[in-house]
């Protein structure tokens, strides 16, 4: 979730290569009946706890795959959809992530309604919406407000490898005046998806200055390790992607910095992290600093090695077709947004053979607090390359 920019420029890595996708994995598509807006489901329906999964299956990017196994077929009446699939009249949504459990999709987003009492005159909260289909959504149901922070935001969802969820996200957005501190990293964990824990500290021996600032945490259950991604910096340091890893493996750490990979893209680094496996290989989505554009990387390190996870290659940008709702004057990121804070879906082996992208988009950036009246899309592709948006 970052703030718009105003330099152009090209795209570096430390290994650039072409990028090759081995086997894409698929979503079915099954038609959806015709039913009443009251009909979508309630945010309280609570999916069952998935099991506990493997050393090999987390080798695998199972602890990453947006489809919990035993959760019934997904759902997409893509005929019928229409972008943006989610979209809130006073509020503004973006910073999705979405997981299909329970017979339902599951969608985590940032939440910002106007709030005069607060910096920037706007509330951030995390908040959660249920669907059937992408086509009728649960009222957004916003956390409870978390104690000594002035808001939070920027959801991302992996699986625990005991069969529950981790939601990493950050607290107090854009920091200014008169809070003291800046963004910080936690975590909340459920077996439900409904009821959530306490909010924990994440990783923030790291970076313990009041003006380090951190924010779009991401996890990596590798199977071998669990390492954490996240954009770093204070007054003595631009803004720079960090990796750090878990010397217990679990989320609570202790935390050790592995390093910086060495990616440049648009003249900037990248934000707004999801770590997953794309026919059985490791993946990076992130979005352009500079631009805010969704990008797509191949991990050409070794997973089992800390180090590893420090080189990346294959840059790709996903040519999303800008909408209506995401589309306006002048440059994406400085006169609206476009396909900004992208969540990649790869389904699993179903059939279909489509690989979906969520993402938020904005005609203008005036409303609250400057950051646009965001809604969420959705595309699809069978080849990572040509994307398709709703018919509607």
């Amino acid at each position: 979730m970052g703030h718009w920019r105003r330099i152009l420029g090209t795209v570096r890595l430390a290994r650039p290569t072409r990028l090759v996708v081995a086997a894409l994995v698929a979503l079915a598509i099954l038609p959806a009946g015709r039913t009443s807006a009251s009909a979508a489901p309630p945010a309280s329906a609570a999916p069952p706890a998935s099991p506990v999964m493997t050393a090999r299956q987390l080798m695998g990017g199972g602890a990453h795959a947006c489809i919990v196994a035993g959760s019934g077929t997904p759902v997409i009446d893509w005929s019928r959809l229409r972008n943006p699939v989610l979209s809130e009249p006073s509020a503004g949504v973006k910073d999705e992530a979405i997981v299909w459990a329970g017979d339902r999709w599951h969608m985590l987003f940032s939440y910002v309604t106007t709030d005069a009492s607060l910096p920037g005159g706007v509330r951030w909260d995390v908040a959660t919406a249920t669907s059937r289909d992408l086509l009728r959504w649960s009222q957004p149901s916003p956390w409870p407000a978390q104690p000594g922070v002035l808001g939070v935001a920027s959801p991302d969802i992996v699986r625990d490898p005991t069969g529950g969820f981790i939601v990493t996200y950050q607290s107090d957005p854009g920091s200014s005046a008169p809070s003291d501190s800046q963004s910080r990293l936690f975590f909340r964990t459920s077996r439900d998806l409904v009821h959530w824990s306490a909010a924990h500290a994440l990783a923030q021996t790291l970076d313990p200055s009041p003006n380090d600032r951190m924010i779009d945490g991401a996890l990596a259950f590798t199977g071998h390790q669990l390492l954490l991604g996240f954009k770093f910096s204070s007054p003595e340091q631009p803004q720079v992607f960090e990796i750090a890893r878990s010397t217990t493996g679990r989320p609570d750490g202790p935390w050790q910095l592995v390093g910086r990979p060495d990616i440049e893209v648009d003249g900037g680094t990248i934000e707004n992290y999801e770590f997953l496996t794309v026919g059985g290989v490791w993946h990076l989505v992130a979005t352009s600093n500079n631009l805010d554009q969704p990008w797509l990387f191949t991990l050409a390190g070794d997973p089992a090695l800390p180090a590893g996870w420090l080189r990346w290659t294959g840059a790709r940008l996903l040519m999303v077709p800008g909408q209506r709702f995401d589309s306006g004057p002048g440059i994406s990121s400085i006169g609206y947004e476009h396909a900004d804070s992208a969540f990649l879906c790869d389904a699993g082996a179903l059939p279909g053979h489509l690989t979906y992208l969520f993402y938020a988009g904005s005609r203008e950036l005036t409303q609250f607090g400057g950051w646009g009246h965001a809604r969420i899309g959705v595309a699809r592709s069978t080849d990572l390359i040509h994307w398709q948006v709703p018919p509607g």
